[in-house]
This record gives C-alpha cells, sequence and structure tokens, in this order.
C-alpha cells in the first residue's frame, strides 16, 4: 500500500463571558481526557490550537494541564498553533487588531508552553482574499481551511490530497485543506471506516496527504461524545487501528511542510465551511439552498453542496442588527485607540485588551451554536466594550453624531462619566444604554426572527442524539418550543418605540425617519412631522442629576385625542429569581420576577433590580401611564438541540393623550442606572 500521510488538527475554544461552569465541564469531559490520551499513546502526533480565552482559564485553574501539554510539546508530539488571542474572525477587524492578537498569541505560547508558533487556526476558517498578506506579515506561514475553498475555487476533490500555497502582495502563505470526509467521519464513523477511506486516497496517487482539522469539543463535549470517545474506546480503537497500518504516516504540519512541496499556486476566494455559509443565508434563502440540494443529490451525492454556494459571514451584520451594532461599536474603538497619543501605556494596553475580549467571535454569528441568541455571551462582550469606550471617553461629557452602526441612518452618542446613550433618527429610538459603572447595556436584547431551523421544530423530539454529529436530527431541550415561533417580532427590540392609536387606526412610528439636531452640548432632539399622528418630537439629553433624560412633546395643527404607546425594552437577562425583582411606585409587585406577564395602572415610577449582580435601573414618569410588562423570548439552536431563552423585558407605556394648536402635550421619562444597594 502506498504510504500516506495523515495530519490531525484540534481547535479547542471556550468564548469570553462563558460560564465558569462551562469551561469546567468542558474540561472534565474532553480537554484532559484527550490530553491523557495523547500521553498514552505517543504515535499520535497532532497540532493543537488553544483559543485565548480558555488559556487563561486553565492558566488561572488548571496549571497542571498546562505544564502536561508543555512536556508533549517538548517531546515533538503536540506543534502548537497561534491564531487571534481572543480568537476574532479576523476578516471582520483592523489590520492592527489583527497583527496585535496574532502577536499577543504567539507571544504567550512562546513563554508559557515554550514554542513559537508557525501555523494559525482560522477562527471559523473564514477566508478572504486579503487575510493571506495579513497573515505572512504577522509571521504566520501556514494555516487550514476547508476543501469547500479549494472546490469554490475550482479545483476537484482528487486534487487536494496536499497542501497548497497562496499570496497576497507577494506575501505567501501554505494552505491545508481540511477534508470533509474525516470531518464528518471523526468521531462519528468506526476507525475501521476512516482506515479504509486512507487506503483508497492512497491507492489513486503517490505521497498524498489528508487532513483533519475540527473542534475538539467533538472529542468529548458534543452530546454523547464523551461516553463514545472515552467509555466506549472510540478514540483508543482509532489510535490501534493507525498503529495496525503503518503506511499510515502521521506527521504535525510542520513535518508534512517539511516533506510534501506545496502542489500548486492556487487563489482561495472568500468563504467558509459551507455549513456557516449556509447560516449566513436569510431562512427563504436557507431554504431554496435545501430545496436545490435535494434536487441535485440523486445527480451528485456527497459533492452536491460543492456546487452551491452560501452566503458570506459578513451577513451575519446585515441580518442581525444585535450583531452589527457591537461590531461597529468596536471598529469605532479601535480606530480612536490606535489614534491616540498614549498607545503604549498601561491604561492603554488595559483599554485594547479590553477590546481585543470584545472582538471574539461568538456572539457575531448563529447557526448550530447558540452565539448571539446567547445573554450572558454578548453581555460579556458588551462590558469589554464599554470599558474600552469610558476609557476613550476621558470622563468627559458630549455628543458625537454620525451613522455609527453603519445602517444608513443617522446617528448620536450622548456620553457622560457615568453613561452612554446611542440614538437613531430611524424611529427616533435608543438602541442601547450603557451604565458605565457596573457595567452594563440596558439595551442589549434580541428581537424575535424566523430561522431556517423553526418550521422543524414541530416535528423534533425532545431529547436524544446522542453520540451523533451536530448536524444530524433537530432535537428539542423542551417540549412546547414550536409555540414559541407562531409569532414574530414586526420591528427591533429597542427603545423609546412609538404607537399612536386614534379613532381604531394604529400608527407604528418605529421606522420612521426623525430628523436629529444637536441640542445643547449634552443633548440631540428629533423631530418627525405631523402625520398619521401628531407631530413629535423627542429630546434625549443628559439631566443634571446625572439620569438620562427623554422628553415627548405632540402638537398638532387640529384637535386630536388618542393614545400614545411607548416601548422600552431592556436587557435583563435572569427570567426569575428572588434577588432579580421589579418594583413599581415604590413597591415590590407580585409576580416581582423579570419573565412575569404583568400590568400596572396610573403608576410613575418603575425599578428593575439585580441584587446578584447589584445593578438597578429605575424609569421615572413626570405623569401618569398603564405599564403593560412582558417577557421577550426566543427559541435558538445549540449543540444539544433548541431552546428556550430569555432575553429581557418588553415595558409598554401608554398615555391618553389630547393635543392641539395651542395645546401641546408632554411627557418626561427618566432613566437613572445605579447600584442594587444605593
Amino acid at each position: 500500500m502506498p504510504p500516506i500521510t495523515l495530519v490531525l488538527i484540534v481547535h479547542d475554544h471556550q468564548p469570553v463571558g462563558n460560564f465558569d461552569g462551562v469551561f469546567e465541564q468542558a474540561y472534565a469531559d474532553a480537554y484532559l481526557p484527550f490530553l491523557e490520551f495523547l500521553e498514552r499513546r505517543p504515535a499520535i502526533r497532532l497540532a493543537l490550537h488553544t483559543s485565548g480565552p480558555l488559556l487563561q482559564w486553565l492558566a488561572l485553574h488548571r496549571r497542571e494541564y498546562l505544564q502536561r501539554l508543555r512536556a508533549l510539546v517538548e517531546r515533538g508530539q503536540v506543534e502548537l498553533w497561534g491564531g487571534g488571542f481572543f480568537e476574532p474572525v479576523l476578516v471582520s477587524i483592523p489590520e492592527a487588531d489583527r497583527r496585535g492578537q496574532i502577536q499577543a498569541m504567539a507571544d504567550w505560547l512562546e513563554l508559557e508552553l515554550g514554542r513559537r508558533p508557525r501555523g494559525l487556526w482560522l477562527t471559523e476558517r473564514v477566508w478572504e482574499p486579503g487575510l493571506a498578506g495579513s497573515l505572512a506579515a504577522a509571521g504566520v506561514e501556514y494555516t487550514a481551511v476547508d476543501d469547500a475553498h479549494f472546490v469554490a475555487a475550482g479545483l476537484g476533490r482528487d486534487q487536494l490530497w496536499g497542501t497548497w500555497l497562496t499570496e497576497d502582495q507577494g506575501l505567501p502563505l501554505r494552505v491545508f485543506p481540511i477534508h470533509r470526509e474525516l470531518r464528518y467521519g471523526i468521531p462519528f464513523g468506526e476507525p475501521d471506516q476512516v482506515v479504509e477511506l486512507l487506503k483508497r486516497v492512497a491507492g489513486e496517487g503517490e505521497r498524498r496527504l489528508a487532513v483533519l482539522g475540527d473542534d475538539g469539543e467533538k472529542f468529548g463535549v458534543w452530546p454523547g461524545t464523551h461516553r463514545l470517545c472515552y467509555e466506549e474506546g472510540w478514540l483508543e480503537r482509532f489510535a490501534d487501528a493507525l498503529e495496525a497500518n503503518p503506511w499510515i504516516e502521521i506527521r504535525t504540519p510542520a513535518e508534512a511542510i517539511a516533506t510534501h512541496e506545496p502542489l500548486g499556486l492556487v487563489y482561495l476566494p472568500t468563504a467558509s465551511y459551507h455549513e456557516m455559509q449556509e447560516w449566513a443565508l436569510p431562512p427563504a434563502m436557507q431554504a431554496r439552498y435545501h430545496q436545490a440540494a435535494a434536487r441535485l443529490q440523486d445527480l451528485y451525492g456527497d459533492e452536491t453542496h460543492d456546487l452551491l454556494r452560501g452566503g458570506l459571514w459578513r451577513g451575519f451584520q446585515a441580518r442581525y442588527p444585535e450583531a452589527n451594532r457591537p461590531h461597529k461599536r468596536a471598529l469605532r474603538a479601535s480606530r480612536l485607540l490606535w489614534a491616540r497619543d498614549d498607545c503604549g501605556t498601561p491604561e492603554w494596553q488595559t483599554a485594547c485588551t479590553h477590546l481585543w475580549r470584545a472582538q471574539c467571535n461568538d456572539i457575531y454569528w448563529h447557526g448550530i451554536f447558540g452565539g448571539l441568541y446567547l445573554p450572558h455571551l454578548r453581555a460579556a462582550v458588551y462590558r469589554e466594550l464599554i470599558a474600552a469606550e469610558a476609557f476613550l471617553a476621558d470622563g468627559k461629557t458630549r455628543v458625537e453624531r454620525g451613522d455609527l452602526d453603519l445602517d444608513g441612518a443617522e446617528d448620536a452618542l450622548l456620553e457622560t462619566p457615568a453613561w452612554a446613550a446611542w440614538v437613531s433618527a430611524r424611529g427616533g429610538m435608543l438602541w442601547a444604554f450603557d451604565d458605565r459603572r457596573t457595567p452594563w447595556n440596558y439595551g442589549d436584547t434580541l428581537a424575535r426572527r424566523p430561522e431556517y431551523y423553526h418550521a422543524r421544530l414541530k416535528d423534533a423530539v425532545v431529547g436524544g442524539g446522542d453520540g451523533e454529529s451536530i448536524h444530524g436530527t433537530l432535537r428539542l431541550k423542551e417540549p412546547g418550543l414550536a409555540a414559541l415561533v407562531e409569532r414574530y417580532d414586526t420591528r427591533g427590540r429597542e427603545s423609546f418605540l412609538d404607537r399612536w392609536s386614534e379613532g381604531g387606526a394604529i400608527a407604528d412610528l418605529a421606522g420612521a425617519r426623525f430628523a436629529l439636531a444637536a441640542d445643547g452640548g449634552s443633548g440631540v432632539a428629533l423631530a418627525l412631522a405631523e402625520g398619521a399622528g401628531p407631530a413629535l418630537r423627542k429630546r434625549y439629553r443628559a439631566a443634571g442629576d446625572g439620569a438620562l433624560e427623554v422628553e415627548y412633546t405632540l402638537t398638532a395643527a387640529k384637535p386630536r385625542r388618542g393614545t400614545l404607546e411607548v416601548e422600552l425594552n431592556l436587557g435583563l437577562h435572569v427570567p426569575q429569581a428572588d434577588d432579580r425583582f421589579v418594583e413599581v411606585d415604590g413597591r415590590r409587585v407580585e409576580p416581582a420576577h423579570f419573565a412575569a406577564r404583568a400590568r400596572h395602572e396610573r403608576m410613575k415610577c418603575v425599578a428593575f433590580t439585580d441584587g446578584w449582580a447589584d445593578r438597578r435601573l429605575e424609569v421615572t414618569l413626570d405623569r401618569e401611564a398603564a405599564l403593560a410588562r412582558a417577557p421577550i423570548e426566543t427559541v435558538s439552536l445549540s449543540e444539544a438541540g433548541a431552546e428556550r431563552v430569555f432575553q429581557g423585558i418588553e415595558a409598554r407605556f401608554t398615555f391618553a393623550v389630547e393635543a392641539g394648536p395651542d395645546r401641546p402635550w408632554s411627557a418626561r421619562f427618566r432613566l437613572a442606572p445605579g447600584r442594587a444597594g444605593a
């Protein structure tokens, strides 16, 4: 049998802000037992990439793991791979941050584990052609992307059993193709099936090279895989099968580079693995994609997906404002940070680290993994962003105008030392409200919108799926989820969204384009001409007592009588706990928990207290209103199945309004963030 080189690349990652218990469970289920497997089986040689958030957790909580890993590195069994330290999608961050994060990872690995990496794990294998120059300039010699990238460049699958050379601006980079057959077969097929695949490939050409590059979590974290890999011995049987077939030569990527010349020059298009490209499509386009795949299946079998192209990773920012806004805020913070005169000072370096942590990829997309839908991950990114932005503000009170989230509508940023308010001319709405002292974004919510997998919920079953690929059958984590997707939001989940009701007609003003103008040095005014409702003027300003004040004024050319509904959506992410509660007019109400549905008549003050986090937001009105509150719940998908996720509180304030030529109507909201014990 002709020899074949097998290259294994394992990627371990936990995101910024994940629960400590999740780190601990993943360590116990996958990272530690996999390390122990490598210690027992020195013939298994591979590259290992561990993301920065996980490295920092290990250094703090499981130092002995790093010591044992260093021993494997020193004996040449494990090759360390670098990456952006906090696991950003590199194409989505500025060049200075790309190089900085890659350098930070390389420095950390050299200091702690004794080797400087030559290879780089590309987050979610998101590739754009200009990235080759960025990586090469940062000292990266080689990386790995999926075979889908090469097929999209026009290569046949039989041309992918080796490495290729690419370049940008004359800067070269070697690229390993990750083979889909191995990614799906390990560890979900029998080891003998993997050997048979390698035998077929080896028999079809000389000096061939096969590559597996995939998540380390599939060796213990994904449902049922701990039992499969360790209790049922899949990894040991895999090692035995490789040892029994010495024509399979296991090499690290560095060794493979040294022994295999590149197959040629290739220019890869913008791409990621094909599942990611599917997820990046809007639901209707995903449905069309799968319809096309089904039509082609009989003709092309497993190569069907090679003929279809999905969306671009950047498309998630176009689909989800909740992903776009932190991304554009991070871009703004990076631009301001690198333009400062104090670059390199300890304070600057701390702010830069906050920014880099905010660039962690998980909340900027959604597929099988929760990512964007997980409030604790979004909250962690906002904590980092707010810390970086507070440093950049230098303690000043000011107003900045521009299209800050690049959605085509003008925005205004009102900053004080205590808080920041992000206001849009679209709907005159507040799309973020940051308490800089806690720190917390009270605008961190998520709209209920269609997802492709929602149509499959009614046919899914609770539980099961253990030991199967996460790309298989849809499972439910609880019954009844299909009922939660029977109705979607018709607008976003921002705050100060308005509806005017008059004579049975309802005008939704959330999409109206307001005229935005400065209103002194600490505020902005937004004006909407009379139409379906009275003329509306909103004024956002920093009040003298440290609160955000939002004043409504309605005027009309003729007498008008109707109802104004003002909706606030608040990012309070714990549905029910004794130390999270609602107070109305100074009294704790029942039910008090955040996920409750309730109505309160003739109220003037509502407060939301999170005792565990020592956080409190008080909303005070200068006139009475009726308040209706309800939970914001979504259904998202994770590796364990579809699940209900509590995203925050909907609070609707309703006013009876009479306005006329000489009779303006007004109401004032006062938002005061503070400490729970204050």
